[in-house]
């Protein structure tokens, strides 16, 4: 974070300190005070620095247990919705409550140490001055996503940039600065998309193909995973309960993007496709031409009549045509 502007401030608090000596400041004051207020700007960065760090630490032990994360939570939603509001402790106690916060509910609170395991990467990767030095934990918070048993639900699958802790925390300068990061905690496409494949592609190429992989396979568990929670909440119910269920599922999958990405009719029709052709891109691209091109042909011989079809072709026809100027050589 940039102080500077704080100078302005700084030197006309000394002018008024120096004004029953002198009416001008010498070139030796000013010299004097711009150092006093770079140590000041310093200083604060630092704190600022330590700040975020401290919340982060502190997201990482809360999510190791549902009753600490649970905990976290409720603190943070006193501080954010009440406390700051300056509404009465009887609201809060209110909200405690009612037993549609579901605060008794496991998986409510599995949900939150996800949210808050990813919170505090998000917060180290704000913080990094390498981004490689994420990559690992990343791939690793990803790969526990697909060992989910249960897919969460709720405001706590969206963004951690909105979420109630980094309102108490007071971070949502810190992190909305920080590019190139996916904000949701279960989209993993954006995970690989923003960081992973992008710090691959220019750093180790040879890793390409496996990360691909692993991707697919993560995104494919996770549409699994809903899939089997969809059928969980349907079993035992008549048919015409069943039709409402299937009816407010689709309705909240509509109004999702990210339970949109998980639908297993679109997943297999149109997201699979897509991410198989973008694996073979990067590999023509960044790994090896001929091999390539060797599986790129049956995969579109496989999609002639596919939706995407034009789309593969179209790719492909623009890479040979520049791999025969040499336009498609990377730098």
């Amino acid at each position: 974070m940039n102080l500077r502007t704080l100078l302005p401030a700084v030197i006309v608090i000394a002018f008024c300190q120096l004004q029953s000596r002198a009416s001008d400041l010498t070139l030796e004051q000013i010299e004097s005070i711009k150092k006093q207020a770079e140590e000041i700007e310093k200083a604060i960065e630092e704190n600022s620095a330590n700040r975020n760090l401290t919340a982060g630490d502190r997201f990482a032990a809360a999510a190791a247990s549902p009753r600490e994360a649970m905990d976290l939570y409720i603190d943070c939603i006193e501080l954010v919705n009440y406390e700051r509001e300056g509404r009465p402790g009887s609201d809060f106690r209110e909200w405690r409550e009612d037993p549609r916060n579901n605060l008794d509910d496991p998986s409510k609170a599995k949900s939150i140490q996800i949210q808050l395991r990813y919170l505090s990467l998000t917060c180290k990767a704000a913080e990094a001055k390498d981004r490689g030095d994420v990559i690992e934990p990343l791939m690793a918070y990803i790969e526990s996503l697909s060992e989910l048993d249960e897919f969460p639900t709720g405001d706590l699958i969206g963004p951690v940039t909105n979420s109630v802790f980094v309102k108490a925390y007071d971070l949502e300068r810190f992190l909305n600065q920080n590019s190139g990061w996916e904000a949701s905690p279960l989209k993993i496409g954006g995970m690989y998309e923003q960081t992973i494949l992008p710090f691959l592609r220019l750093e180790n190429p040879a890793a390409l193909m496996n990360a691909w992989s692993k991707r697919i396979e993560q995104e494919l568990r996770m549409v699994e995973i809903l899939e089997a929670n969809r059928e969980s909440l349907l079993r035992g119910m008549d048919r015409d309960q069943q039709k409402r269920a299937r009816d407010n599922q689709q309705r909240q999958e509509r109004g999702s993007e990210l339970l949109s990405d998980f639908d297993t009719h679109n997943f297999r029709v149109r997201t699979m496709p897509r991410l198989r052709w973008n694996k073979l891109k990067d590999m023509f691209l960044y790994v090896n031409e001929v091999e390539a091109v060797q599986a790129m042909l049956p995969f579109l011989k496989e999609h002639l009549s596919h939706e995407l079809g034009p789309e593969f072709f179209a790719d492909f026809d623009g890479m040979i045509n520049g791999a025969a100027t040499g336009s498609d050589r990377l730098p």
